[in-house]
C-alpha cells in the first residue's frame, strides 16, 4: 500500500501543513523539534486509532487551538480512501475517527485500513526489556490484520477489571468466592483466543524472518522466533486461576494473566 497525501490543521507544532508523497522512499529531514516525528505520529494514529506518544488527546492539539484534524490518504491494491481524525474542545472534548468522510461509530474500525510498521531507537526495548513491549508490539501488528482481535483483547481486559473489582469486594465485603467462576470461565476462553492468534502471527513471520536474516548474514547464521506461553489451553488458564483465587484475594488483583505469555 501508498500513503498519498497528509493533511493536518492545528496539529501538534502544525498550523496548516499539506504533505504529497511519492510512491518511492519518502525521507523527512531537518533540524530538531521541526515536527518530522509528529509526521509519523499523525499517519500512525490514522491506522492504530492512537498515539504512539501520548495517551492524552489534549497533546496533539495545537496551543491555543480548539479544533485538530488530520487526512491520511491511501492506496492499496484492492481500494483507495481517507482516514481523518477530529477534535474539539470548543464543545467539551470530541473525537471521531471518519473513513472517506464517514463517521465510524467505533475507533476500532479504524484498524485494517491503513497498514504500517513503525520503528524508532525506543523499540530496542521489545528485546531488551520485560514482555509487556513484546505483547504491545504483537497487540499493534496483529489488529491490523486482523480488526477482530482488538475486540477479543478488550473484552479480556474488561473482564479482568470485573474479577479484579469482585476480588476487593471478596476481601472486604465477604462476598462468595464462587462468584467468581463467571470470570475466570470468560478469561479463560477469552485468553484461548488471544494465544492462538498471535501463535499465528508468529508461525507467518517466523519464516520470512529467517530468509531475511540468511541474506544479511551470507546464509552463516539461522534464526528463529517462536511464541510460548505456559497457558496454552482454556482449561490450562482456567485451572491456574482457580488454584491461585487465595492469593488473587489477598493481592486484590489476577495473577495469572494470560497476557504473560
Amino acid at each position: 500500500m501508498v500513503i498519498n497525501e497528509i493533511n493536518l490543521t492545528n496539529f501538534r507544532n502544525y498550523e496548516n501543513q499539506y504533505v504529497k508523497l511519492n510512491n518511492g522512499i519518502n525521507v523527512f529531514y531537518g533540524d530538531n523539534a521541526q515536527g518530522k516525528t509528529n509526521l509519523l505520529e499523525a499517519i500512525f494514529i490514522c491506522s492504530i486509532g492512537k498515539s504512539f506518544r501520548t495517551n492524552k488527546d489534549s497533546e496533539l492539539m495545537k496551543f491555543n487551538s480548539t479544533n485538530t484534524k488530520i487526512d491520511i490518504s491511501y492506496n492499496r491494491s484492492d481500494r483507495s480512501g481517507k482516514v481523518s481524525l477530529e477534535l474539539s474542545n470548543s464543545n467539551g472534548n470530541k473525537k471521531r475517527f471518519l473513513l472517506n468522510n464517514i463517521p465510524l461509530k467505533k475507533t476500532s474500525e479504524v484498524l485494517g485500513n491503513i497498514y504500517i510498521v513503525l520503528f524508532t531507537p525506543d523499540d530496542i526495548a521489545i528485546l531488551k526489556d520485560g514482555p509487556a513491549n513484546r505483547r504491545r508490539f504483537l497487540n499493534i501488528m496483529i489488529s491490523q490484520l486482523r480488526p477482530s482481535y482488538m475486540r477479543i483483547l478488550y473484552l479480556y481486559n474488561k473482564t479482568m477489571l470485573q474479577r479484579n473489582t469482585y476480588l476487593r469486594q471478596i476481601k472486604f465485603e465477604n462476598k462468595s468466592k464462587d462468584m467468581l467462576d463467571i470470570w475466570d470461565k470468560k478469561l479463560s476462553e477469552y485468553g484461548k483466543y488471544i494465544y492462538e492468534y498471535r501463535k499465528e502471527f508468529i508461525g507467518k513471520i517466523a519464516c520470512r524472518l529467517n530468509n531475511v536474516h540468511s541474506k544479511i548474514t551470507n546464509n552463516k547464521e539461522d534464526i528463529s522466533i517462536e511464541y510460548v506461553s505456559s497457558l496454552n489451553e482454556k482449561e490450562n488458564f482456567y485451572e491456574q486461576l482457580k488454584s491461585h483465587r487465595d492469593i488473587d484475594i489477598q493481592r486484590c488483583s489476577t495473577y495469572y494473566r494470560y497476557t504473560q505469555g
